[in-house]
Parts: structure tokens; C-alpha cells; sequence
């Protein structure tokens, strides 16, 4: 779904330089092979966090995060705070949501896809009465612009926060549903000066170490976490069933991070 939100502003880019995440905005991606990715849950061990291989184990680590997504694994760690509640910042997820966004979610509110007028859509906000979540295609639907070099500031770093939750969301912490990202990322970012300092890179592969191993439980039908990241790491590691390249070393690709090699132009007809 990244690739459904382009950026092209050079001063939204900036930012997203910033906080390490203009690799990932202009990345484009593969349809996922499914039958790679089922054998390497089969062959996860959450005991250890590694895959059992006939040749020994292996495992995704932060360097292999950092060269395939281009994203921060320096820093502290991701950790948020419980700054919403009784006597605290927000007093609802609602009310944190319209102060770094300008705006919510609303039931009664008809919303329209920018990119096809004829189709509309009515929002709520997720996880039940708590309303904790927010769509991650009302986020596409209410910020996305052709520019945003004509913005305020408040308004401008309200888009930048709303875009980075969608890429979350969709790509680099994403959950079983697919289809909504939780607000407690967007408590942290504030201040994304800030928020650029941290280890996402860390919460990356924390969360798919901890996705991959509910995905060995007998009960679990489906995988969570930023796949992308577990099917080119197999690629490069393990090649099985990697596409042939236009660009066969990383060197050549002029500082862009590995996952672009995957790129479907770069990709041998």
C-alpha cells in the first residue's frame, strides 16, 4: 500500500530523510511468494529467534534491516509512554488524535478516495469502545496531497505524522489486519526531530521476531510484521526463488538501500 501514497515534495522529503524513512516511501514491491514465506515459518524457532536450516541457523539481524529498508537501527529503543487517560496528556485516543493530526475519524462523515471520486467510504476509529486505531485508508483518504509546500507549519507536520503512521502501518509495523495502525506510535511523534533519534530499525525486527513466532502456533492462520523485509532477506541470503536482477550488486545502486534492487524495472524480463 506505500506505493498507493506518493511523495513527490521535495520539503516532505526532507523530513522524511530526517527520520530515515525516504528509502522505504519510494520503494515499490513484489507480490509476495507465499510458499517462501510459509517454509520459513515452518522453520522459525522462537526459543532462539532463528530459522533450523539444513546447513545450520539463521536470522534476520538489524544490520540486515538497516541495508534492505535504509531505516535508523541506532538510537533507543521504540518505547512509548502512557500519555493518554485520567490526568494525563490526552484524555482520550480521539482527543490525541485530533491534536497531532487536526482531526479523527468520524462515523457520521462520508469520506471520498482522492484518487477515484466514486467511491466513498464511512470511518471508525478501531479496537471497539477504546478507540485506539485508525484506518489506515482514511489516513491515505484525508492527508494525501499533490503538495504540501503551501501548508502552515502545524499543518504541514500534522500530513508528515499522518504519512509516517501510514507507512507503519502498511509496511514496517504492520498488524493481523492489515487495514489499521494503532495511535501509540503517534504519541511519539510529537516531535519528530525526536522521533528520528530512535531505533526503528529495532522495532522492526522486534516486531516480526514476535510475529513469526505467533505464526508457529497451531491456532494462528496468517503472519503480521514487515514481511518485505523477511522475503528479500531470503532472497539474499537463501535465493530461493529470487527473481533475476538488472542490477546485481548492491554497489551500483548509488546509495539506495538493497530493497530497491527489487524494484520491478530492475527486475530481468
Amino acid at each position: 500500500m506505500v506505493h498507493e501514497w506518493p511523495v513527490n515534495c521535495p520539503r516532505f522529503m526532507d523530513v522524511l530523510r530526517m527520520v530515515g524513512l525516504d528509502c522505504v516511501s519510494q520503494m515499490r514491491y513484489l507480490r509476495m511468494n507465499h510458499h517462501l514465506l510459509t517454509a520459513l515459518v515452518e522453520r522459525w524457532s522462537p526459543q532462539i529467534n532463528s530459522f533450523h536450516l539444513i546447513v545450520d541457523e539463521m536470522t534476520i539481524t538489524l544490520q540486515d534491516v538497516a541495508m534492505i529498508l535504509g531505516v535508523h537501527i541506532d538510537g533507543p529503543a521504540l518505547v512509548g509512554h502512557p500519555v493518554v487517560g485520567a490526568g494525563r496528556r490526552w484524555l482520550s485516543w480521539p482527543d490525541c488524535c485530533d491534536d497531532l493530526l487536526g482531526s479523527h475519524p468520524l462515523a457520521d462523515v462520508v469520506y471520498r478516495d482522492p484518487f477515484d471520486h466514486r467511491i466513498t467510504l464511512r470511518f471508525h476509529m478501531g479496537q471497539a469502545h477504546s478507540q485506539t486505531c485508525v484506518p489506515l485508508r482514511w489516513l491515505r483518504w484525508t492527508f494525501w496531497r499533490d503538495s504540501y509546500l503551501d501548508l502552515n507549519d502545524m499543518d504541514f507536520w500534522r500530513h508528515v505524522r499522518a504519512y509516517i503512521l501510514f507507512i507503519l502501518g502498511c509496511h514496517l509495523l504492520p498488524d493481523t489486519s492489515g487495514s489499521e495502525i494503532h495511535l501509540q506510535y503517534l504519541t511519539i511523534m510529537e516531535d519528530l526531530a525526536v522521533f528520528s533519534t530512535y531505533s526503528l530499525g529495532g522495532a522492526v525486527l522486534a516486531h516480526l521476531y514476535r510475529e513469526l513466532g505467533e505464526a508457529t502456533r497451531p491456532s494462528r492462520a496468517n503472519i503480521a510484521g514487515c514481511i518485505h523485509l523477511l522475503q528479500i532477506w531470503a532472497w539474499e541470503h537463501l535465493h530461493v526463488g529470487r527473481p533475476l536482477l538488472r542490477v546485481p550488486f548492491p554497489v551500483e545502486l548509488g546509495g539506495l538501500s538493497v530493497g530497491f534492487r527489487y524494484e520491478k524495472i530492475l527486475i530481468q524480463k
